[in-house]
C-alpha cells in the first residue's frame, strides 16, 4: 500500500511540475503558429468597403473622439454591419535595441452614437473582451449601390506606464474587417504640436513581419499611400487593405506630452494587503520560531508512559499499520496477551484485562480484538470493524496536542491561504480591466498549485526523519521551483493584463519569505521535543552500538530485548535490532508459543498486513483534476496571449474590426 501511495505521490508531483512548464513554455513562446493567419478573418465576398474615413480628435488627457464613417456595396441580402472595439489592446513598444517591450494596456470605450440618418443602432453588448455595436439600416436599397454608415465613440487607452516617454498607438483600421477596404482616408489632431520625426505607419496583417513606412519629413508617400503630419495634424490618402489588414500609427513623444490623473486605489488596497501580509508573516516566526534544540538522549530502554502507537506518531506524526501492530507485543510484553501458534495459524489470547490507566487508543484496539474472550486468529484482524482505525487516528489526534505545535503549520497554511487570496484578488482585478475570463481561470488555478506547493512543504517537513539532511533540503526545493514558476507566470501574465503592481515583485518576496522561515518554526511542544530526543536517541543506539555492548546489556537486563522490540518496530530499525541479537542468548519469553522455523518478526508481519486492511493509515487527496486541467489548457493559454493583440507589425486590437450581418 505504502508503495502504490508513494507511486500515485510521484505522479502528482510530475504532472504538478510539468504543467507549470508546459504553461509557462506555452505563455513564453507561443504554439509554434503562424501568428499573421490565427487572426485573419475569413473573407465575406457578399460586399466590400469602398470607401473607410476616420478622424481622431486627441485631447491633453489622451482621450480620443473618433468619427468613422464606412461606406459598402453588398452583393447579399444585409441588415447592416457590426463594428467590435476592444476592451484591451497588447503594444509592442520599440526597447531601443531591436526588441520590444510588450505591455497590455485596458480601453475605455463610451458614447457611441450613430450619425447618419439612414441608419440606427440595434443592439449593442460585450463579449469575450470586445463590445460590439450593431448597426442596421433603415431603409432598403438595391443590391450593388453603395451605402454609408457614420458613428463616433470616445476612446481612452490607459496610462502607457513607460516613464522616459509618452506615445501615441492607434490602430486607424482594425486587422478585423472581413472584406477589402478600396480606399482609407484618415486625420488626426493632436492637442498640441509634437516631433513627427519618428513616427511610423504599418500596414499588414496581425503579427506579420512588415517593415513600417518612419515619417521623417513632412511628407511621405509608398505604394501604402500618402502620409503627411505636421504641426498638431497629421493625414493620409489612398490607402488600400486587404481583408485583415490593420493600418497602425506609432509615435513616440517627449515625456509629459500627455496629462491626465491616474488612479492608485487598487494599487493602494493591494499595497495595504501586501503589509498585512509581511506583518502575519513576521508574527508568525517570532511567535512560533523554535527557541530550544532538539537534544537526543542516547539511551538503551522503552520510552516510559509512551505506548509504541505514540512512539511511531511522534517519530514521523503519521499513524501508519505497525504502529497500530507493535502494541500487540507490547500488551504481551506486559502480560496482558499470548501469542501462539495452533496448526500453522497466529493466535492472539487475551490474559487479563488492561489497567484503568490505560491510554484510550489502546482500549479501543483491545475491546475490538477481545471483545467476547475467545482467541483471535491473525487473519481474522482484517475483517475487524473498518471504523476500529479511524477510531484510533482520532484518539491518537486528541493527544497530538501534547507533543506537537499544531499551531504553527496552522498558522503557516493560514498565511500562505492570505497570499492565495491577495493572488486571487488581483487576478479577478485584472480580469475584469481585460474581459479575459479565460486568463482568470488559468492563474487562479495557478494560484491555486503555489498554495499546495506551502501544503506540500508541510508534508516534507513531516517526513523529515525519512530523509538525511541534504536530501532533505532537496525536498525542500521542489516545492521552492513551483512557486518561484508561478510567480514567473504572474509576473510575465501581469505585465501582459496592464498590472503594474505586479512588475514590482511585491508578491513574490512575500512567498519566498513564508517559504524560507518555515524550517525554523517549532513544530513540537516542549513535552513532544522530549519524547522526540529520547525516541531518535535509542534509534541511534540501535543503528551504531557496538555488538559487545549489546551483548553486556543482554546479559544485565535480557528482558530489555523484548521492552524495546515494539519500538525498534515502529522506529524502522527492527532488521538492525534482529541482525546484532542474533548470537545472543536471550530465553524465549512466556508469552510466546511457537513451532519452529516461526520468528516474532513473521508474526509482526502478518499483523501489520492486517491491520493494514483497517484503513488506519490517512489518505491524502489531491486536486488532480485541477492539475491536469492546466496542461490541457496550457495550448489554450498560449493562444489567448497571442490574441491579446498587435504590436507594429500589421496592427493589433486596438483597432478592432467588422462585418456584416
Amino acid at each position: 500500500m505504502n508503495s502504490v501511495k508513494s507511486k500515485k505521490k510521484r505522479i502528482i508531483i510530475l504532472l504538478v511540475l510539468v504543467g507549470i512548464f508546459l504553461l509557462l513554455a506555452f505563455s513564453l513562446f507561443g504554439c509554434g503558429m503562424d501568428v499573421a493567419q490565427i487572426y485573419r478573418p475569413t473573407r465575406d465576398y457578399g460586399y466590400e468597403i469602398a470607401d473607410y474615413s476616420v478622424d481622431i480628435v486627441v485631447n491633453e488627457d489622451k482621450t480620443m473622439k473618433i468619427r468613422e464613417s464606412i461606406t459598402a456595396n453588398f452583393f447579399d441580402e444585409t441588415n447592416g454591419i457590426y463594428r467590435y472595439l476592444p476592451l484591451s489592446q497588447t503594444i509592442g513598444i520599440p526597447d531601443g535595441e531591436g526588441g520590444r517591450d510588450v505591455k497590455n494596456y485596458e480601453n475605455t470605450v463610451s458614447n457611441f452614437v450613430v450619425e447618419s440618418e439612414n441608419s440606427y443602432l440595434l443592439d449593442d453588448y460585450i463579449s469575450e473582451g470586445y463590445h460590439f455595436y450593431a448597426i442596421a439600416m433603415n431603409e432598403t436599397h438595391d443590391y450593388g449601390e453603395s451605402f454609408t454608415f457614420e458613428f463616433s465613440y470616445d476612446l481612452f487607452p490607459g496610462d502607457d506606464r513607460d516613464t522616459s516617454k509618452d506615445f501615441f498607438y492607434q490602430n486607424i483600421i482594425g486587422t478585423g474587417w472581413d472584406t477589402t477596404i478600396d480606399h482609407v482616408s484618415f486625420s488626426i489632431t493632436f492637442p498640441k504640436e509634437a516631433d513627427f520625426t519618428d513616427a511610423t505607419f504599418y500596414v499588414g496583417l496581425f503579427g506579420a513581419n512588415t517593415t513600417g513606412t518612419t515619417i521623417d519629413t513632412t511628407i511621405s508617400a509608398n505604394e501604402n499611400g500618402t502620409y503627411t503630419l505636421s504641426g498638431d495634424y497629421g493625414n493620409g490618402e489612398d490607402v488600400y487593405l486587404d481583408y485583415g489588414e490593420a493600418l497602425t500609427i506609432y509615435l513616440p513623444l517627449e515625456q509629459g506630452y500627455f496629462e491626465f490623473s491616474k488612479n492608485y486605489t487598487l494599487d493602494i488596497i493591494l499595497l495595504v494587503l501586501f503589509i498585512i501580509g509581511l506583518i502575519l508573516i513576521i508574527w508568525l516566526f517570532l511567535k512560533n520560531r523554535k527557541k530550544d534544540p532538539i537534544i537526543d538522549v542516547v539511551e538503551f530502554s522503552a520510552p516510559d508512559n509512551l505506548t509504541p502507537t505514540e512512539a511511531g506518531y511522534i517519530i514521523d506524526k503519521t499513524l501508519k499499520g505497525k504502529d497500530i501492530s507493535a502494541l500487540i507485543v507490547y500488551w504481551a510484553d506486559k502480560g496482558y496477551v499470548k501469542i501462539e501458534e495452533k496448526e500453522k495459524k497466529i493466535y492472539l489470547q487475551k490474559l487479563k484485562d488492561l489497567p484503568e490507566n490505560a491510554k484510550e487508543h489502546e482500549k479501543i484496539f483491545f475491546q475490538a480484538l477481545f471483545k467476547d474472550d475467545k482467541p483471535i486468529a491473525c487473519d481474522q484482524i482484517k475483517f475487524l470493524d473498518n471504523f476500529i482505525g479511524e477510531k484510533i487516528r482520532r484518539s491518537i489526534a486528541k493527544e497530538k496536542t501534547n507533543y506537537f505545535n499544531d499551531k504553527s503549520n496552522k498558522y503557516f497554511a493560514l498565511c500562505a491561504l492570505f497570499l492565495l487570496i491577495i493572488n486571487l484578488v488581483d487576478i479577478g482585478r485584472i480580469a475584469l480591466a481585460s474581459y479575459d475570463g479565460f486568463a482568470f481561470i488559468i492563474k487562479s488555478i495557478v494560484a491555486v498549485i503555489m498554495f499546495l506547493g506551502f501544503l506540500w512543504l508541510i508534508k516534507i517537513q513531516k517526513n523529515e526523519h525519512k530523509y538525511s539532511t541534504k536530501k532533505l533540503w532537496l525536498m525542500r526545493c521542489l516545492p521552492l521551483i513551483l512557486i518561484i514558476l508561478c510567480h514567473c507566470l504572474f509576473i510575465f501574465y501581469a505585465e501582459a493584463y496592464n498590472d503594474p503592481f505586479y512588475t514590482r515583485c511585491f508578491y513574490p518576496v512575500l512567498s519566498l519569505f513564508l517559504f524560507f522561515i518555515y524550517p525554523f518554526l517549532e513544530q513540537y511542544t516542549k513535552k513532544g521535543r522530549e519524547c522526540l530526543g529520547k525516541l531518535r536517541g535509542l534509534r541511534q543506539y540501535i543503528l551504531m552500538a557496538e555488538k559487545d555492548r549489546i551483548e553486556m546489556l543482554a546479559s544485565e537486563n535480557p528482558e530489555d530485548f523484548y521492552h524495546v522490540l515494539p519500538y525498534a518496530y515502529v522506529l524502522g530499525v527492527s532488521d538492525v535490532y534482529l541482525k546484532k541479537f542474533e548470537d545472543v542468548p536471550i530465553q524465549d519469553p512466556s508469552w510466546m508459543a511457537f513451532s519452529d522455523g516461526m520468528t516474532m518478526w513473521v508474526v509482526m508481519m502478518l499483523l501489520n498486513r492486517n491491520i493494514m486492511a483497517l484503513s488506519v493509515t490517512l489518505n491524502y487527496t489531491l486536486a488532480t483534476h485541477i492539475i491536469s486541467s492546466v496542461a490541457k489548457m496550457a495550448t489554450g493559454v498560449a493562444i489567448s496571449r497571442i490574441g491579446g493583440g498587435g504590436g507594429f507589425s500589421g496592427g493589433g486590437s486596438g483597432g478592432g474590426g467588422g462585418g456584416r450581418f
